[in-house]
């Protein structure tokens, strides 16, 4: 299942209880490094693969999705 999670103004503790919910129970996120605040990466689990989109072709992306 892919989910899309907003971002929201950027602070991290302005993020929505869902969104939070979904970061921690993934098993990869892929964010837009150049537009998200690296510290809602903090609410990953620890065994999650993270990928910064900022530095990924179109392709590599899909591959991950």
């Amino acid at each position: 299942m892919i989910y899309f999670v907003g971002a929201g103004p950027g602070a991290k503790d302005l993020i929505t209880v869902r969104g939070r919910e979904l970061l921690a129970r993934a098993d990869v996120i892929v964010y837009a490094g150049s537009l998200v605040n690296p510290a809602l990466l903090e609410y990953a689990g620890k065994d999650c693969k993270i990928y910064n989109s900022a530095e990924m072709t179109y392709i590599e992306i899909l591959d991950v999705m």
